[in-house]
Formats: C-alpha cells, structure tokens, sequence
C-alpha cells in the first residue's frame, strides 16, 4: 500500500487544526488549575496529540469507508473512489486509528469523553451519508441540520479533552463558553460545507459573516469583564485580539469572495480556511487564558503555517 494515497484518506492537512485545539485545551486545564485546585500536568500532551491524531484521522478515514458509493455519484477524487485504496484496507486503517486515539485517551485520563466523540463521530458520518436515490444523493432537511449540530458537537468535545483530562470536579461557565465559541464556529463552518458539491448559498454564507464576529469574540469579552483578573495588556490582550482579528478578515474575505461567485472551489476554499482557522483561534483563546505560558498559544499559532503548506499537498475537506 503507498504512503501518498493514505495521507490523503486521513486528510493529513486537518491535523495541525486539531493539534491547536490540544493546546488551546491545554491553556483552558493551567487556567482553572488554580480555581478547581487540580494540579495541571503538562505531561499529559504526550498522550493527547496521539489521542487527537487517533480519533481525528480516523473520523476523516471513516467519512470515506461510510460515503464511498455517495462518492463515486459525485465523481469525487477520493482514494477508495479512484482505487488507490481498496475499502477493508481503509476499514482497518479506521479501526486501527480508533483504537490508537481511545487508548490514548485513558492513558491520559480522558477515556470515557473519548468514547463520546467517537460515538458522535460515527454517527455524524452514518447520518451524512445520505440516501441514494438512482443516480442522486438525497439529504432531508432535518437530518442535515441534525448533522451540523453533531459535527460541531464532535469539535467542541475534542478541544475540552484536555481540560477532562485533569479530571475536574466541576465544570465553571469559562469552560462552557469555550466550547460553545468552538461549536458556534464550528457550525459555521459545516454550514459552508453543505454547499460545497453544488455551489450557491449566498443567503447563508452573508449569516455566516456575521454570526463569525460573536462566536470569535465572545470567549474574550467574557473573559475581560472577570473581575479582579490581572492580565498582561500585550500578551493578555493585545496579541490575542490581533490574531482573532486576523482570523475574521481573512474567513470574511474568502466568504465576500464566495459570495460573488459560490462556486464549489470558492466553497471549499472558504471550508478549508474555516479548518485551518481554528488554529489562530486556538492561539488567541490560549493567550487570554494563559498569557502568563505563553507557549501554548504559539504552539497552536505554529499550526496554522504548517497547516497552509499540507493543504497545498492534500485538501482538508
């Protein structure tokens, strides 16, 4: 079996995306670490980057085993379509991507929330397959939507694993704004996607742009009206705001671009800058919450160029 033709089944270029989220979690864990009285434990990256490589990877593989024949009705280039990879082997490469990221995921403390997502990512690919109906794919409304909602779901869960993993004894407000920013955005950016096969969809992608501005900023305002919280002005305010200001120029661009012309390559192009972007708001979420480690904001910032250059090699969508 090639190299070339597995990295493109597991949509490599996504990786660095779902690594930010890994260390913006991380700088969620250090940040609460004083109010819940655990002992955050910086050690437990080791685990979850393969914990999030695992389940990640496997999720993009699985998309391909559940949507082959919606695949080759599309004419898509995928790699069991184009039979650069035949399907049990792309079947075993799932599983074993599964059980790589599960394992990781109890090595780290964080078992059972992984189970979860796996559960929901199973069923958003069982549910996004649709239904073929002679020579169309077919997707009712309700379960579409049903859809976003799922695969939001999946990204907000996968960038709290971190903070599980310290294994908290409650669960404080930051926390769920933190992952209802991730699903808000998340959301945003699967609503993209539907449209990315056929085109159009300029009503929904102006709703986009401006639903982008609260599910951007609303983790930073939170977090600047807490009280009595000291925070460095440059690194605690300044450079984070910056990167999230940079996040929504550049989605906005490609979505005024897209509008003009939704054409499913200007589709997929503003699909792939929503993956990619994740980075560069985990880098602005870490740096709010930790400014003082600095480290795990750049970290998820390094993500974002290294994203770029998989993605002129192998498509994220």
């Amino acid at each position: 079996m090639k190299l070339a033709p597995v990295l493109k089944l597991v949509r490599l270029s996504a990786l660095p995306s779902a690594w930010a989220d890994q260390f913006g979690g991380m700088a969620l864990a250090l940040a609460l670490a004083p109010v819940l009285r655990y002992r955050f434990e910086p050690s437990k990256l080791v685990w979850l980057l393969p914990m999030s490589l695992g389940i990640y990877l496997g999720g993009m593989a699985l998309n391909d085993v559940l949507h082959v024949r919606k695949d080759r009705l599309l004419h898509k280039p995928r790699p069991i379509v184009t039979g650069d990879i035949k399907w049990t082997h792309a079947l075993i490469i799932t599983v074993a991507l599964f059980g790589l990221g599960v394992g990781c995921a109890f090595a780290a403390g964080c078992g059972v929330q992984a189970l979860i997502l796996v559960g929901l990512v199973i069923e958003y690919n069982r549910r996004a397959a649709g239904r073929i109906v002679g020579v169309q794919v077919v997707h009712d409304t309700l379960t579409t939507w049903f859809s976003v909602v799922i695969i939001a779901a999946c990204r907000g869960v996968h960038v709290c694993l971190p903070f599980f993993a310290h294994s908290p004894s409650r669960i404080p407000v930051v926390v769920a704004v933190f992952f209802g920013c991730v699903f808000v955005y998340f959301c945003l950016v699967t609503v993209v996607s539907l449209f990315e096969d056929s085109g159009g969809g300029r009503k929904a992608l102006l709703a986009v742009s401006v639903l982008l501005l609260p599910a951007v900023l609303a983790l930073p305002v939170y977090l600047l009206n807490q009280p009595g919280t000291a925070r460095s002005p440059v690194l605690g305010i300044f450079v984070p705001l910056l990167v999230l200001a940079f996040l929504l120029m550049t989605l906005w661009r490609k979505l005024d671009t897209a509008r003009s012309h939704p054409t499913p390559p200007k589709l997929g192009a503003c699909v792939g800058a929503g993956i990619r972007g994740e980075a560069l708001l985990m880098c602005g979420f870490a740096l709010m919450l930790a400014h003082d480690q600095p480290w795990w904001g750049l970290a998820a910032l390094a993500m974002y160029p290294t994203g770029a250059v998989l993605s002129k090699w192998i498509s994220p969508t």
